[in-house]
């Protein structure tokens, strides 16, 4: 198996084509006001060392060298170690309380600091299951579509924040119905599939349990990770760059606490866990131990331990064609049949 760690650095390579194109129109046009200033049978004579094929031949070396080092750059690499073995699979979505009062400092960081740190660690566990993000606070969309391109579930959990919802509160039942929208409607043969519900539950339309019901119907289970302090705590806030504290209309501090009771009902409808996060601990290990005992068909994957890192080979090549380049003047040259290498001029 073959693969770049970074992809998205090929794109670089697009700027060959383009500066390959703006090479052919200036050397056609210094090659044509050549010819307006001087007779074309007078160069020789005039320009002696003046080589336009050598000035190509360098050009074409540096685009060489140039897309070899956007290849090093993306660092090719090819899996080391392989071998077949047995894995269950699971679609994975995790949705994830990104209201105001997940900043709260009851948990350290932060309650969505220590969220996303969990996730972070999770996902490094996963191996050959699909994983989704749902985001929500006042309203939810998926994030994260269900992947199980590890690291860039990783880079798309490091840029979660409260600001990605503008309307606040705490709507589980939104979450959910966009969690399972998220799965797809045909469910995928030999996985299982889990909502991790991360939120301090303050959920105050309290109409989730009955749609944790519904999705009990479809084989779906919900396991919840309640986040926060029951005996409440102040959400820290900015105001014109001063810390302080969230308040109401009324002017009196918001307290937030975690509500237990809506994450245990909605994990009991569906047969799934609730456990209370720490600073310690999330919980998310206990459930992917959960998740993983569930009766569920194994399948036949090849497995790729690690990967080995072959960046220096394009490396290598750029250095030597750019040394190449180096040694090759832009002038003519008696000892270098210039009509065989360079065409003629």
């Amino acid at each position: 198996m073959f693969r770049f760690e970074f992809p998205n650095i090929l794109w670089l390579l697009l700027f060959v084509p383009l500066i390959t194109t703006y090479f052919i129109l200036w050397q056609r046009k210094k090659r044509k006001n050549l010819n307006k200033a001087i007779e074309n049978h007078l160069h020789n004579n005039i320009l002696p060392q003046l080589s336009f094929g050598k000035q190509r031949f360098k050009f074409i070396l540096l685009m060489i060298a140039f897309a070899f080092v956007v290849l090093a750059t993306a660092n090719p690499q090819k899996a080391s170690t392989i071998g077949n073995k047995e894995r269950k699979a699971s679609d994975i979505m995790i949705c994830l309380d990104v209201s105001n009062s997940m900043l709260a400092e009851d948990l350290s960081p932060n309650r969505l600091e220590r969220a996303k740190l969990a996730i972070n660690q999770l996902i490094t566990q996963l191996d050959g299951d699909r994983l989704g993000i749902v985001v929500f606070a006042g309203s939810s969309f998926n994030f994260l579509p269900l992947t199980s391109d590890y690291s860039t579930a990783k880079m798309f959990c490091d840029i979660i924040d409260t600001k990605l919802i503008d309307n606040q509160g705490t709507d589980i039942y939104s979450a959910l119905q966009t969690a399972v929208k998220g799965f797809g409607e045909k469910k995928v043969k030999k996985r299982s599939r889990t909502i991790i519900l991360i939120s301090d539950g303050e959920d105050l339309e309290k109409v989730s349990e009955d749609l944790a019901s519904e999705i009990a119907k479809e084989d779906i289970i919900i396991n919840c990770i309640g986040i926060g302090s029951t005996q409440g705590t102040k959400i820290p806030v900015k105001e014109n760059g001063v810390e302080t504290f969230k308040k109401d209309r009324d002017g009196n501090i918001v307290i937030t606490k975690l509500d237990e009771t809506t994450l245990k009902s909605i994990a009991t409808k569906t047969d799934g866990k609730y456990i209370r996060a720490t600073n310690s601990t999330l919980g998310l290990d206990a459930i992917l131990k959960s998740i993983d005992s569930l009766d569920k068909n194994t399948t036949q994957g090849i497995n790729f331990k690690d990967y080995e890192t072959m960046f220096y080979i394009p490396a290598l090549i750029a250095l030597l064609l750019l040394l190449i380049d180096s040694t090759i003047f832009n002038a003519k040259n008696k000892f270098i049949n210039r009509k065989f290498f360079f065409g003629k001029e």
